[in-house]
């Protein structure tokens, strides 16, 4: 089995990437994702991979945030 963040990076599709990272990790929310993924998913692997670092990032933020 491939490891997931690189397959959510190699993902051509950013919403399929988000909704596979989020159902791996039991994220049922979509509003951060949202909010942290641009409209144009680039073609460059480190751009993605630094969009998914971020996103995940501010996911943990906003759990920790909200999670009283």
């Amino acid at each position: 089995m491939r490891n997931l963040i690189q397959a959510a990076i190699e993902d051509d599709d950013g919403d399929h990437a988000a909704a596979v990272i989020r159902q791996a990790l039991g994220i049922e929310s979509d509003e951060v994702v949202g909010f942290s993924f641009p409209r144009h998913w680039p073609s460059d692997r480190d751009q993605r991979a630094k969009i998914i670092g971020d996103w995940l990032r501010d996911e943990a933020r906003f759990l920790v945030a909200y999670s009283d």
